[in-house]
């Protein structure tokens, strides 16, 4: 699964014929398309961006007939190649550029870009598309009626689930007190603890929130986190020294049945995220940052935690977990 972000890579927005549409898609589509601006960059603000990175690559550029560093600018050309100078001058000049027509587009952006080139040519503007996902729209409806409803499967699941723990610890004491290790295994027949009843009340809930109010994830956000959660998979199996091939050889996939499973997870993960951030917003939930304060004092170690508290990333995940927190609270609370 190769990576997704670059200069010069166009993002896919295929369009499904309409005898396909009616055969194959629902009628809420679960990827959003992507949203577009466009670029130019003016040929008097590239060009001494291009000469400075020529210069670059000619101290390496060895020609016949000159000294290292010093071949003429069209040798130089065609012996690095125009695409990658090219590459240099828009890794330079395309940030500020991207920001600059961002800021000034109908719907924000809240993914890093991908770039495809239009026109590129020498002594003419530079044209460029930057290709982003949005803020997905989430319409919550009565979502108070939705979790209620789930709150009520998922008591029932808990009660049936205990029902059969009773009946399995009823079958121990009547003489399967023993198993073929010669040990008393009575303790596994216990009722569903505190914690594990909160999970699978929260699980049932989840599924009722996304099934009712699934918000349509922009094609490149679920790409580039797809591509991530790949990236934490290769990881985690490094540390147990297995690689993807093993992996999937032993579940019996392939990298495509691999990425498709990935990408459902991924979706539904952030489908979930965006209706909790929504439901928080309507619930006017909110994290003080005498609250921050008081899980950064939590950090017994004096250094570690002068160290975090200047580290605003740390201080934003902080407040990010709060706010979950109360809106699961506010969720189980229902």
């Amino acid at each position: 699964m190769p990576k997704t972000t670059s200069t010069t890579s166009k993002p896919s927005n295929k369009k499904t014929s309409q005898a396909d549409t009616k055969e194959t898609t629902p009628k809420k589509s679960m990827i959003a398309p992507n949203e577009s601006v466009k670029i130019t960059l003016e040929w008097s603000s590239v060009e001494p961006v291009y000469q400075k990175t020529l210069k670059h690559f000619a101290k390496d550029v060895k020609a016949e007939g000159f000294r290292v560093g010093k071949a003429p600018a069209a040798i130089v050309e065609a012996k690095v190649g125009f695409e990658k100078i090219a590459d240099h001058v828009l890794q330079e000049l395309l940030p500020a550029a991207y920001e600059a027509a961002a800021s000034k587009a109908p719907k924000k952006p809240i993914t890093h870009p991908e770039f495809n080139p239009i026109a590129l040519d020498k002594g003419k503007n530079w044209q460029l598309e930057a290709f982003f996902s949005i803020m997905p729209e989430v319409k919550l409806g009565d979502y108070k009626k939705i979790v209620k409803a789930a709150q009520k499967t998922a008591a029932l699941f808990i009660k049936n689930r205990n029902q059969e723990i009773a009946k399995e610890a009823e079958a121990h004491a009547k003489g399967e007190h023993k198993h073929e290790d010669g040990h008393d295994h009575a303790h596994t027949h216990e009722p569903l603890g505190e914690q594990e009843i909160k999970e699978i009340k929260l699980q049932h809930i989840f599924k009722g929130l996304v099934d009712a109010f699934a918000p349509s994830i922009g094609e490149l956000m679920l790409r580039q986190e797809t591509q991530s959660e790949y990236e934490r998979l290769l990881t985690q199996l490094k540390q147990y020294q297995i690689t993807i091939e093993d992996y999937m050889a032993r579940r019996q996939i392939d990298i495509e049945q691999l990425s498709q499973e990935l990408a459902g997870t991924v979706l539904s993960r952030l489908q979930l995220d965006f209706i909790m951030a929504a439901i928080s917003q309507a619930e006017k939930l909110e994290v003080s940052e005498a609250e921050v304060k008081d899980e950064v004092d939590k950090v017994t170690n004096l250094k570690m935690r002068q160290d975090l508290e200047k580290n605003q990333n740390y201080l934003n995940q902080i407040k990010a977990n709060l706010l979950q927190k109360k809106t699961l609270d506010l969720l189980l609370a229902l």
